[in-house]
C-alpha cells in the first residue's frame, strides 16, 4: 500500500475515532476512587492532598489498613494500597524490595477482582518494572498481560472543549504531521494560553504542541530550527507548574522540552539542570509511570544515551538502575507497541549497554513497521523513524 493511500486512510480513521469520542481524555489517567460511605476514606483523601514529597505516606499506609480491616479485600483499597506502598518503596530506600513486593501483591489483587481496570493493570506494570527479572515476570503475569495488553491510549491532554477556538484549531493539530498545520495549530493554543492564563490545561496545551514543532525539526536533523521551540515549549511548562506544581503532565512535557533544549550543550550546563529534570521526571513516574506510553521511562532512556554517566549518576540518585530502566521498557514495549518511541528508547538503552547487534535489529524493524497503525500519534512515529536514520548513520555501518 502506498504511502498517499495509508495516509488516507490514517485521516478517515482519525475522523471516525473523533466522531465516536474514541480520544478518552482519562486514557492516561489512574482512577483511585473515595467512597463517601465512610469517615476514613475522607481523611485518606486529607492526608493524600499532603502526601508530596513523600510525606505523610506511612499515616496513609495505617489508614488504609484501617479500612481493609473492617472491610475486607475490595479493589479500591487494593488500587489504594499498591499506589501508597510504590510510593513508600520509591521514597524511602531501606526496605524499598519489600515494599515493592507490597505494592505489586496488591496490584494483582485489583487484577484478580477486576481484570478490566485499567489503574489495576497499569499499577502491576509499574510495580514489576522495579524487577530486572523478566523470566518471573513472564511466570507469574504472562498469560495477564497476554489478553490484556496493550493498554488503551488516548490524547496526551485533556481538551479545551469549552473554548471554541482551541476546537476550531484542532483539526490542524490533528494533521500537524504537514508541519505547517502542526504550526498554526500551536499559534492558536499560544493566544488562548496568553488569554486564559490561568488556565493550567491551556498553558500545558502550548508546552507539548511546541515540544512536537521542535520534535519534529530534530528528527530532521535541524537542531537550530528545534532549538526556538523547545525553549518557548519550556517557558510555557514553566506556566503551567505555576499553577499546580504537582500535575503530572505539566512536569513530564517541561522536562521533556527543558532536556531537548540543552542536550547538545557542555557537560557543565547538562550537570546545572539534571537535578531540576531528574525532580520532574521522580514526580512523573512516581505518580503515573504509565502516562504517555510509559513516558518517564522513555525520557529517562534518551538522558542516559545523550547524558552519559552523569544521567547515570542522576539515575541512582533518584533509585533507578540501568537494569530496571531496561526492564520498563521491555514491559512498555509490550503494551505500546504501536508507539514507536517506546521501542527506540529500548534500542537506545541496549546500544549504551554495548548490546549493539540487539539495539541495531529493533531499530532496523522500526523503520519497517507502519506509523499509522496508531491513530492518535502517527506524526510522532513518523519523526521516530527519522530519528532511527540517524542514529543509523551515525552509529552503524550500512
Amino acid at each position: 500500500m502506498n504511502r498517499s493511500i495509508k495516509t488516507g486512510l490514517f485521516f478517515l480513521l482519525l475522523s471516525v475515532l473523533m466522531t465516536l469520542s474514541a480520544f478518552s481524555e482519562g486514557a492516561w489517567d489512574v482512577v483511585f476512587p473515595i467512597p463517601p460511605e465512610n469517615p476514613l476514606w475522607q481523611k485518606v483523601k486529607d492526608i493524600w492532598n499532603h502526601h508530596w514529597d513523600g510525606k505523610n505516606i506511612d499515616d496513609l499506609i495505617g489508614v488504609l489498613h484501617q479500612i481493609e480491616t473492617a472491610s475486607g479485600d475490595t479493589i479500591t483499597v487494593d488500587l489504594w494500597l499498591s499506589r501508597a506502598y510504590y510510593l513508600k518503596s520509591r521514597y524511602e530506600k531501606k526496605g524499598r524490595v519489600e515494599n515493592v513486593k507490597k505494592a505489586e501483591s496488591y496490584a494483582a489483587k485489583a487484577v484478580a477482582l477486576d481484570a478490566d481496570n485499567m489503574t489495576a493493570l497499569k499499577l502491576l506494570i509499574t510495580t514489576v518494572s522495579s524487577y530486572a527479572d523478566l523470566p518471573y515476570i513472564e511466570k507469574t503475569y504472562g498469560p495477564i498481560f497476554v489478553n490484556k495488553l496493550p493498554v488503551p491510549v488516548g490524547r496526551a491532554l485533556p481538551l479545551l472543549d469549552d473554548v471554541p477556538a482551541f476546537m476550531a484549531a484542532l483539526p490542524d493539530w490533528d494533521n500537524r504531521g504537514d508541519i505547517e498545520k502542526g504550526k498554526k495549530a500551536v499559534a492558536e493554543f499560544k493566544r488562548i494560553a496568553d488569554e486564559h492564563p490561568d488556565n493550567l490545561i491551556a498553558q500545558t496545551w502550548v508546552c507539548r504542541g511546541n515540544y512536537y514543532l521542535g520534535y519534529y525539526y530534530l528528527s530532521r536533523r535541524d537542531d537550530d530550527a528545534s532549538l526556538p521551540f523547545f525553549e518557548q515549549g519550556n517557558d510555557y511548562g514553566l506556566r503551567a507548574l505555576a499553577i499546580d506544581p504537582h500535575n503530572v503532565p505539566a512536569n513530564y512535557w517541561r522536562q521533556l522540552n527543558l532536556a531537548r533544549s540543552i542536550q547538545n550543550a557542555n557537560i557543565l550546563v547538562k550537570a546545572r539542570y539534571l537535578h531540576t529534570i531528574m525532580d520532574h521526571l521522580v514526580l512523573t513516574a512516581n505518580e503515573n509511570t504509565t502516562y504517555f506510553y510509559c513516558g518517564p521511562l522513555i525520557s529517562t532512556a534518551t538522558i542516559i544515551e545523550k547524558g552519559g554517566w552523569l544521567a547515570e549518576r542522576g539515575l541512582g540518585l533518584a533509585g533507578y538502575t540501568m537494569d530496571t530502566v531496561t526492564m520498563g521498557l521491555e514491559l512498555a514495549v509490550r503494551a505500546f507497541p504501536t508507539y514507536f518511541y517506546t521501542h527506540f528508547a529500548r534500542a537506545e538503552v541496549l546500544y549504551h549497554l554495548g548490546r549493539k547487534d540487539e539495539a541495531e535489529a529493533v531499530l532496523r524493524h522500526i523503520l519497517e513497521m507502519d506509523p499509522y497503525q496508531n491513530p492518535f500519534h502517527a506524526p510522532e512515529n513518523i519523526c521516530v523513524q527519522g530519528l532511527t536514520r540517524t542514529f543509523l548513520a551515525e552509529h552503524f555501518s550500512e
